[in-house]
Order: C-alpha cells, then sequence, then structure tokens
C-alpha cells in the first residue's frame, strides 16, 4: 500500500463545515482465498472503468445510477489520492455537501458526474491548503447519498485528513505525563510548550500511529464506514458506570498517567473487537466484561480515529470517539 511522500496544496473555493463531531478475528482472514481474490478483482476493475470516465475528456453520452456515482466517487479517490496506511501526529474530519441531477430513475449522466468528480478534488486541494502543516494528506473520503429530492440528488463527502506525522507505537504515558482532559489545555503541570495539545489529543495521536504497524497487506479499501461512539450510545462497561469512553467531572479536569494508560487500553478494546449488533437497540451498545465486544463492523480494519471533546453541562465533560473503518481489497497477480 502507498506510503504518504510529500503533497502539495492548491487552493480552489468551496464552501464546506469543518467537523473538527463478536470476537478478534485475524486479519490475514480477510485476505483469504477465491472468493476474496475474485472479489478484488471486480473492485479493481469497477475503480479503473469508473475512473476512465471521470479521467476522460470526450463525451461518452452515458449515464449511470446514483448509487454507483456515489460509490465510485469514493473508491476512486479514496484510491487515487488516499493515504490511510500512513501516520499522523493529529487528524481531522471535514463535511463538504454536493448536489447531483438525476432524472425519474435516479440515473444520472457522465458528465454531471464528471463535474461532481472535480469538484470533489478541488475540495480536497482546499481543505489541505488550508492546515497549516508542511506534512498533510487525505486519510479517507467517505462519500453517501443524503437523499434525494425531485431531480436533485444531495450528496455528503467526509475526508479524513492525517498531519504533523511523528513515529512511534502507543507511546506509554510516563509518570509526569499528565494531560487536562481537552480543549488543547495542554498538560497538568501548565508547561507552555504542550499548549497546543490535551488528554483527548495525546491518546488520539497513540491510536492513529501505532510504531507496530497492522498491515493488511490492502491495495485498496472501500465501503468506508464512520462508527459514533459516546456517552449517550451506552459505551459502558457491563453494569457499571465507568466509562472507557472519558466521563469526568475532577475539579482540576486533570487526568493522570494511570488513567490516561486505562483510557488508551479501553479504546483499542473498542476499536478493534467486532460489535454485535443485535443488541445494538437504540444505538452502538459495547459490553467488555461479557463477551470483550467493539465498535468494528464485521469485515472491515481500522482506518483513523478522531477524539472530540465536548461540555454537556458544568460538570461534566466527555470525549467523543468518531472511528472510520473500511473494507480492504487485494490486486490480483497472476
Amino acid at each position: 500500500m502507498k506510503k504518504i511522500i510529500f503533497i502539495l496544496s492548491v487552493a480552489a473555493t468551496v464552501a464546506v463545515i469543518f467537523h473538527s463531531c463478536k470476537k478478534e478475528k485475524s486479519i490475514n482472514n480477510l485476505k483469504g482465498g477465491p472468493t476474496e481474490a475474485s472479489y478484488s478483482q471486480q473492485i479493481m476493475e469497477r475503480i479503473i472503468g469508473f475512473g476512465e470516465k471521470m479521467n476522460s475528456s470526450m463525451k461518452s453520452g452515458g449515464s449511470m445510477h446514483i448509487d454507483t456515482a456515489v460509490w465510485g466517487l469514493e473508491a476512486l479517490i479514496s484510491y487515487e489520492n488516499a493515504y490511510p496506511d500512513s501516520s499522523s501526529r493529529d487528524f481531522i474530519t471535514v463535511e463538504s455537501f454536493y448536489t447531483l441531477h438525476v432524472d425519474a430513475d435516479s440515473m444520472a449522466t457522465d458528465a454531471a458526474v464528471q463535474a461532481v468528480y472535480q469538484l470533489m478534488l478541488d475540495t480536497v486541494d482546499y481543505h489541505l491548503s488550508q492546515i497549516d502543516a508542511s506534512m498533510k494528506f487525505l486519510v479517507f473520503c467517505d462519500v453517501e447519498l443524503v437523499e434525494v429530492v425531485g431531480n436533485t440528488a444531495y450528496i455528503q463527502a467526509t475526508n479524513g485528513y492525517g498531519f504533523n506525522l511523528i513515529l512511534g507505537w502507543y507511546t506509554p504515558f510516563g509518570d509526569d505525563d499528565d494531560w487536562i482532559w481537552g480543549l488543547n489545555l495542554g498538560s497538568c503541570n501548565q508547561s507552555p510548550l504542550d499548549d497546543d495539545s490535551d488528554a483527548s489529543d495525546e491518546i488520539q495521536y497513540r491510536l492513529n500511529h501505532p510504531a507496530v504497524q497492522i498491515n493488511t497487506g490492502a491495495d485498496g479499501y472501500t465501503d468506508y464506514e464512520m462508527v459514533e461512539i459516546t456517552r449517550m450510545d451506552n459505551c459502558v462497561r457491563y453494569n457499571n458506570t465507568d466509562f472507557y469512553i472519558y466521563d469526568g467531572s475532577d475539579d482540576d479536569y486533570c487526568m493522570h498517567n494511570t488513567e490516561l494508560t486505562y483510557r488508551l487500553e479501553g479504546a483499542h478494546q473498542i476499536i478493534y473487537e467486532f460489535n454485535d449488533i443485535s443488541n445494538d437497540l437504540y444505538g452502538k451498545i459495547i459490553i467488555y466484561e461479557e463477551d470483550n465486544e467493539g465498535a468494528r463492523p464485521e469485515d472491515k480494519v481500522f482506518i483513523s480515529i478522531e477524539i472530540t471533546d465536548e461540555i454537556i453541562t458544568s460538570s461534566l465533560y466527555l470525549h467523543l470517539y468518531k472511528i472510520t473503518y473500511a473494507k480492504p481489497y487485494y490486486a490480483v497477480t497472476e
């Protein structure tokens, strides 16, 4: 899988919304035998075919279903422009919205889809130009159809961006490695050098760049899915109110190194263990002590996590997790 080397960002004008809001299976099993090879070959052929349409200067006069357009836009942009296997110190997601004209049968012309594709590429360039870092890159592009109203399809793209590259795997929290809960309030010892970080940032960057990389060997990813885990989703230990996702009310807002280690270990479990959808009645529910359940969807692998800070009341402040997964595919060699 390609690794990030360097990206030059080009500014473009576009309206965006910045949003800064089963048992473990062997990764190798996803790579598998003939069925997986056939699937991977089909995925590659679909992406290449869609790319030829999007990059063609000839007017084909063809059309495609809106579902095909949405799938193709996500797969092609992620394949050609994203670096999901690269590590970064920081990570954000950005939402953008687009419209596409469709007919009564939800078909869109190739030319109309091509225009949206180009606008999405311009959007990526614009987003990167707004990130104040020398090293920055697109991690994934998650495209979904919001709704179709009359002859207009409304499309949302959620792009994940990594920046400020570093090295490491779950760097341990040291004896004096204590951080204030969130909002970039820095370390508990109030070092001026730490003002651009906080507890959630410190956990997030460890999760997004393990030194011992879990290498899927994939040539690309499709079917991106963002799973949101919050306190309201009942992400709790079984019969216990001790949240793996931080739920704090300390007067000094300080998370000491032992608690940070506990949250890091809990977040790792949430990310990599599979989710049992049978107990998800009113949202994502994760039960730890009963069956070591996590948030991971079947047949998908972890891409990245964004941890945001939220103040519910003057005495209740939370860490909210947004975890992105995707389905890997593998090039078939003769």
